[in-house]
């Protein structure tokens, strides 16, 4: 295995250096074209000359090395073993008769002749086809040729046999099969069992559709009553009598300067105190005179 691997290896190597002295190589044969065509232009510098030289120098060594090299990978790749063939499969099965495919047998399609006058489409220059109809038929036998002339386009022309085709055949609706009329199966009369239609009071049937006809006849009124109209009305006035009145804001603001929105009381100055003294007992007793003086005698205190 390990001779294998080197050997492989030395394959690789080989093909990588073929493939280094191909690539130099058409680098200066691509450069040598070049000076070729400047030559020829006129140009006939030293330098051009010598660089042509070197160009041919180099291309003439990677030319010997690839000869070299070539035959060297050639006899490197006969040592590698080779891949086993597959066997060839002892039977077909293929070639089995009841596993061949049955060939069917395709029958020639029999050529389809047209006539002076008859509805065809007939392929234009854009490779469309259109209806047209044949105008006269002109050639052999064997290959016809049509002069058609268009029906909706009012252009004539020439076309072989394979530019035309019949028209598409339509399929046409099946009539539909007219509807049988019920057969009333006639009713056979068996001893011991009574059977026979219905009856149907006639004018039973004429009372009723007559009831019938007079209720479609009423139309259902939808105006409601007086009552109901005045109620309406008040419901509806006294609706209006609310929707005028106007409710305070919880937004309103005191008239006072210095008052905000959101605060309560704003606005206000600081409440006053009461402040605190003696009882006066001095005023009592003057108080007290003054109402024995001015009170009638009979409400007067301490008599």
């Amino acid at each position: 295995m390990a001779d294998i691997k080197a050997l492989k290896d030395a394959v690789w190597l080989k093909k990588e250096a073929i493939k280094k002295e191909e690539q130099g190589l058409n680098e200066w044969t691509s450069q040598k074209a070049q000076m070729d065509e400047m030559i020829e232009l006129g140009d006939t510098s030293e330098e051009l000359n010598v660089f042509r030289e070197e160009a041919v120098k180099y291309t003439a060594m990677h030319e010997a090395t690839l000869a070299r090299l070539r035959p060297e990978l050639a006899e490197l790749e006969a040592q590698l073993p080779q891949a086993p063939q597959p066997a060839a499969a002892k039977y077909d099965v293929a070639k089995h008769p009841k596993m061949g495919k049955p060939v069917e047998k395709q029958e020639p399609e029999m050529p389809v002749s047209f006539n002076t006058g008859d509805t065809i489409e007939a392929q234009w220059t854009d490779r469309a086809w259109y209806k047209a109809k044949i105008r006269s038929i002109l050639g052999s036998a064997s290959a016809p040729k049509y002069l058609v002339k268009f029906i909706e386009y009012d252009e004539s022309i020439t076309v072989d046999s394979t530019a035309v085709r019949p028209l598409p055949s339509k399929r046409k609706r099946e009539p539909e099969p007219a509807a049988v009329a019920n057969q009333v199966a006639p009713v056979t009369s068996t001893p011991h069992v009574i059977s026979g239609p219905a009856f149907v009071n006639p004018n039973a049937q004429v009372a009723q559709k007559d009831i019938s006809d007079e209720e479609a006849g009423k139309k259902k009124s939808r105006i409601a009553n007086k009552g109901q109209l005045k109620k309406r009305q008040s419901n509806w006035q006294d609706w209006q009598a609310k929707k005028g009145g106007k409710k305070d804001s919880m937004f309103r603001t005191s008239s006072d300067a210095g008052s905000r929105v959101g605060f309560t009381g704003s606005g206000k100055g600081m409440t006053e105190t009461h402040k605190r003294k003696r009882y006066d007992h001095k005023a009592d007793v003057e108080n007290d005179v003054e109402y024995n003086e001015s009170a009638p005698q009979n409400r007067k205190r301490f008599q």
